[in-house]
């Protein structure tokens, strides 16, 4: 690894840090750099460099190697080398979200994501299909899947009739994962453009599922009053969109993870069918929602 850094980047590292198989970090004059597999095509690296080259304010830098090009080949993989631009360790919290939106709207981006009615319809065929072919032997499984594509299908319906195609977008994540720190929210190699709706509500999920009080954390999103009332009703209908539990599940059809990895979301299933209808009511004071029924029936 210090010859790929050496030939392609005129650096020499101190302090080689392997992590697992995609990821190894180094310093060089007490700087921080991380040297990681970029998983995405190259069409959207392209695009995520000439964006990131006016984020630098807020995120980590990508480093060209010699040859100009931000993707260096290794083993078969494509990677890429990340300068840290301040600390990588801090917490993110919803206040972080709010204060470093940034606006960009691009419409023919191969970044752009804001497609979620048919993103996620392929995506529970796709994974239909999957659970005929392989499912048949996952008991959690079958006993959970038929509900989250009925939170699916909602979410689908809901975002259908929303029709929000003039919305402003904004710098966002493929995903908030846990531990929330700074190293990844402001990791330029994970951005795509969609609503504002999509990062809070991937950081309020991710938040719930750890235990944490997420609900103060969306009183305060209303109480900054920065949504509209369509982004309202997008932020309710991704947080109806089961990413968590299709995310897991992906996991265990694909990569062979335990069954019982599910057994986190589905123990939690009432607490946060409430979780949501508390959003419902909070949203309500702010913007005139679609009506779930069925949710709401049972509160």
């Amino acid at each position: 690894m210090k010859n790929v850094l050496l030939y392609n980047y005129n650096l020499e590292p101190e302090n080689l840090n392997t992590i697992g198989d995609h990821e190894c970090s180094f310093y060089v004059n007490y700087e921080k750099y991380y040297f990681v597999v970029f998983n995405r095509p190259l069409e959207d690296l392209e695009e995520i460099y000439a964006i990131s080259q006016s984020l630098k304010p807020y995120y980590h830098h990508i480093i060209k190697n010699r040859f100009d090009t931000p993707a260096t080949p290794y083993m078969g993989k494509n990677y890429c080398l990340i300068k840290m631009n301040g600390p990588e360790n801090n917490e993110i919290d919803v206040l972080d979200l709010i204060k470093d939106t940034v606006p960009f709207t691009q419409n023919k981006s191969p970044l752009l994501r804001t497609d979620w009615g048919n993103l996620w319809s392929s995506k529970v065929d796709y994974l239909e299909y999957q659970i005929s072919e392989l499912g048949t032997t996952h008991k959690v499984v079958r006993h959970s899947f038929s509900y989250y594509v009925g939170l699916a299908e909602n979410a689908i319906e809901y975002f259908n009739l929303l029709k929000p195609d003039d919305l402003t977008t904004v710098i966002s994540h493929r995903r908030i994962k846990t531990p929330f720190r700074s190293k990844d929210y402001y990791n330029p190699l994970d951005i795509i453009i969609d609503y504002k709706a999509r990062d809070y509500a991937s950081y309020f999920k991710m938040k719930f599922f750890e235990k944490k009080d997420v609900l103060e954390e969306v009183r305060l999103l209303v109480q900054k009053d920065i949504l509209n009332p369509l982004e309202y009703n997008l932020l309710f209908c991704r947080l109806l969109y089961p990413s968590y539990y299709f995310d897991a599940l992906h996991q265990v059809l694909e990569h062979d993870a335990d069954d019982d990895s599910l057994l986190k979301y589905i123990d939690l299933v009432n607490d946060y069918e409430d979780f949501l209808r508390n959003v419902y009511d909070l949203f309500k004071t702010k913007s005139s929602m679609l009506k779930i029924e069925w949710l709401i029936s049972k509160s």
